[in-house]
């Protein structure tokens, strides 16, 4: 979960200041805790219930749980969320190539949509070539983001000022920014299915991993939030993530914009590996199953990918191009949209497909396992239906106010 979002955070907290935004912080760490937990519960009814060996998956709990609507509604959202953060990489990324090509060779031609278009390229032709080669550029950014973290961290903490820290509160700003990012950084629900799997769907212990798995992000954005809200005076700077950054690095000296640069291109670089990825199977899979059943199709017969046999090279070309020329093309359209494609997509993609169908798909298996003789999941949640209604509850409230919000600012620019 840790990546992007902590470019994101201080900009969209410096409003609030240290103590609310440390405080919503906390509150979407409980929100992701209790989602993935709901999560890891329909997985494993989910999968108890099937006869296939993969029925665990978001997909398969909303087919299972709420019919081919909720495997629509859930496959949208999906799409929604993963592109919505995808373009915030592209435009953020496009802008980083753009500033390192002006700083380090001195010229102006590599724009900041000429660097989306880079950035996406390069993203594309990793996910074409397959997961494996992904997961080593991953692995690659994740090494660089934990390495210069410690050195940021290490080298600004004796300008920390406690006064920063606490002259500044304001509990109105937390909502829908702070919790919005918040949300979208923490969130990593998705993976739950993925993690059940592979520990031989054995809750407790997939329990145990989602605890640690969510308590190491909090812990880090807390000391990412104290060394950036301490540094800075929240009444000097504007709100504007990279400036954020910048900031900092005029604190720390050469050095720590050195560590700071390299930082925003590993954040960046490490979340858009897996959100890529992500989206392009997504639309691998919607080409399998509406080719699946005809006849003229050629998929098996193009050349595989790191051994999988299901996957072309062709497809995985065409759902690379369905996946990010869209993000490329908003992202010329708004190159600064980072901030608001983040907040969007923590809110209305994130609450809804962590928040409002695993509460929803919950009902409904639970509903059925009462009927059967299936038993219940150890270590499950407890509350019963109290539990599940108020998260109901807390996740319209969070989402309703900004899908009126969004319809009131198209409603504007149509008029």
């Amino acid at each position: 979960a840790v990546g992007a979002g902590m470019i994101a955070l201080p900009a969209e907290t410096l409003d609030a200041g240290f103590i609310p935004s440390i405080s919503g912080l906390s509150v979407c760490w409980l929100f992701t805790y209790v989602t993935s937990m709901l999560t890891l519960e329909a997985s494993w009814l989910a999968e108890e219930e099937s006869d296939d060996s993969n029925g665990g998956g978001f997909l398969s709990i909303s087919k299972m749980a709420l019919g081919i609507p909720g495997e629509v509604i859930t496959a949208a959202l999906f799409w929604f969320l993963l592109t919505a953060i995808v373009v915030a990489y592209t435009a953020e990324g496009g802008q980083l190539i753009a500033q390192f090509a002006k700083e380090f060779t001195d010229t102006t031609a590599i724009t900041p949509t000429v660097g989306s278009l880079l950035f996406a390229g390069g993203f594309a032709s990793f996910a074409i070539a397959g997961t494996s080669r992904v997961d080593i550029i991953n692995r690659a950014f994740v090494l660089g983001l934990v390495g210069t973290f410690i050195g940021i961290v290490g080298n600004v903490s004796p300008f920390v000022q406690v006064s920063n820290l606490l002259s500044h509160s304001d509990w109105t700003a937390v909502y829908p920014a702070g919790i919005s990012i918040g949300i979208l950084s923490f969130g990593a629900q998705n993976v739950v299915p993925t993690i059940l799997q592979y520990l031989n769907y054995d809750p407790e212990k997939t329990k145990k991993a989602i605890l640690l798995g969510s308590l190491i992000p909090l812990v880090l954005y807390t000391i990412w939030e104290a060394v950036f809200l301490g540094i800075i005076d929240g009444s000097t700077v504007d709100s504007n993530s990279m400036e954020v950054v910048n900031v900092l690095g005029q604190v720390g000296g050469t050095t720590v914009t050195d560590l700071v640069e390299l930082f925003s291109i590993c954040a960046i670089g490490s979340s858009m590996a897996g959100a890529s990825v992500s989206l392009v199977d997504f639309f691998v899979d919607a080409i399998e199953l509406l080719s699946k059943d005809g006849p003229e199709s050629k998929t098996e017969n193009l050349p595989a990918i790191n051994g999988n046999n299901s996957v072309g090279a062709g497809t995985r070309t065409v759902a690379a191009i369905l996946a990010l020329a869209p993000p490329v093309i908003i992202s010329y359209a708004f190159p600064d949209v980072f901030l608001t494609a983040l907040e969007e997509a923590g809110l209305l993609g994130g609450v809804s497909l962590y928040g409002i169908l695993p509460a929803l798909c919950l009902l409904s298996l639970r509903s059925a396992d009462n009927s059967s003789e299936t038993k219940a999941m150890p270590g499950r949640l407890g509350g019963g239906k109290v539990t599940l209604f108020a998260l109901l509850a807390i996740s319209s409230g969070l989402v309703l106010p900004e899908i009126a919000h969004v319809g009131r600012v198209v409603a504007d620019k149509l008029q």
